[in-house]
């Protein structure tokens, strides 16, 4: 007859074993993991086509515009001022004030060496570094010695006036000088620093 000890011993053994059966009869011997695809969280939205979703993402281009803007201002040295060989006319009253001045500079002189007195303001009004307009050009300070009290004569002759209309149908015996001096009467250092062209009577002509 068994013992009390020994059958709390079998009753052990025989429940353990139960229990080892059960846990064979009820675990699947075939498992695999779960696919990963299958753990992703479902999304919250309606998907993106890729190439929808990279369009989306890149910033829109700053279209290029072409329309044209208004010149807001002009620099004097843009202008035209070309105002020689019928290309732009110079006014009776310019012509006149060109003629008196030309009488004032170089009445003693050839023809051809008032035609050259002329052709030098014209030059510097077509030139950058001087003022736009013949009246200008003629009244800057210490431009011309007639006019060193401010006033210049109201003389003029039929010879001066053919020379200023001579020299604005672009004749130019100075080759484009900006000065004229007389060596014999001139003080200014400053004007014989400059490059002689021609002599024309009385008058030396530079650049």
């Amino acid at each position: 007859m068994m013992t009390r000890e020994a059958r709390l011993r079998f009753f052990f053994f025989m429940n353990s074993f139960g229990l080892l059966l059960l846990c064979l009869l009820v675990t699947p011997t075939s498992a695999t993991a779960p696919h990963f695809s299958q753990v992703l969280p479902t999304p919250l939205g309606p998907t993106m086509p890729k190439d929808q979703a990279a369009k989306k993402k890149a910033k829109p281009a700053t279209p290029v515009s072409t329309e044209k803007r208004d010149s807001i201002s002009v620099s004097r040295d843009n202008r035209p001022k070309v105002i020689r060989n019928g290309k732009v006319k110079v006014s009776e009253r310019d012509m006149e004030l060109l003629a008196r001045l030309v009488y004032a500079e170089g009445r003693g002189e050839s023809y051809e060496g008032q035609v050259a007195i002329a052709a030098v303001v014209l030059n510097r009004v077509a030139s950058s570094g001087f003022p736009n307009t013949v009246r200008e050009v003629i009244y800057a300070p210490n431009a011309f010695s007639p006019l060193n009290d401010g006033h210049l004569s109201s003389e003029s002759n039929d010879s001066t006036r053919k020379a200023v209309q001579e020299a604005v149908d672009g004749k130019d015996p100075t080759k484009g000088s900006l000065y004229f001096f007389n060596p014999n009467t001139a003080t200014s250092r400053w004007i014989w620093s400059r490059e002689q062209t021609v002599v024309i009577g009385n008058h030396r002509f530079a650049r």
